[in-house]
């Protein structure tokens, strides 16, 4: 995720902002290399977050996109074979509020965890969790509850399901500046 830039040129809507895109860009020998942005990105509105399902042929994002269901939702994308992208699908209001859905990440047992406030949760935004169905539909939505999240903005968890390490950003009391990134491990799994 990046601000639209393009050839050192800022893209703007038309509201003068400078909007969010997805790029995409081949490393060789540690540099980026032909960063493209990818083809559902809009001047028009955000497109961010992306988190790669564990196979690599889903890649899962956040926008507001026309027909969002909020201020921001979680959509999903098929990776063709051959580098190609589908057609963005919302994963609709089991999933997706009025308010802010983002972060999503997608563990290799399809857990889906994302950021939201608008389900309930302790305040500001929480950590949420879904499993997926065998059919691709999503489970009730959980909130991960304490310690994890707090009563401030709690977003943006990455872990690994085998060492059970990860890391979440918040702006809970404590930190050393605005949003902090926090070393988490997972002493039990959510069951439901």
């Amino acid at each position: 995720t990046r601000n639209n830039y393009k050839d050192g040129k800022r893209g703007k809507d038309a509201n003068e902002t400078t909007l969010l895109k997805i790029y995409k860009a081949t490393l060789n020998d540690g540099k980026r290399e032909a960063i493209t942005e990818l083809p559902f990105n809009s001047d028009n509105y955000n497109v961010a977050h992306p988190a790669l399902s564990y196979d690599e042929k889903t890649l899962y994002f956040a926008s507001d996109m026309p027909g969002a269901v909020g201020q921001s939702d979680i959509y999903k994308v098929a990776i063709n074979d051959e580098g190609t992208f589908g057609t963005p699908e919302n994963l609709g209001k089991g999933i997706n509020t009025e308010g802010r859905e983002t972060f999503p990440f997608i563990t290799e047992n399809n857990e889906l965890y994302f950021a939201s406030d608008g389900h309930p949760g302790l305040g500001g935004m929480d950590v949420f969790i879904s499993k997926t169905r065998q059919d691709g539909s999503f489970k009730e939505v959980l909130n991960v509850g304490e310690p994890l999240n707090s009563s401030k903005d709690d977003f943006g968890l990455l872990f690994h399901t085998g060492t059970k390490i990860g890391y979440v950003t918040s702006n809970r009391d404590g930190g050393v500046g605005g949003d902090d990134i926090y070393k988490v491990k997972e002493n039990r799994s959510i069951e439901y």
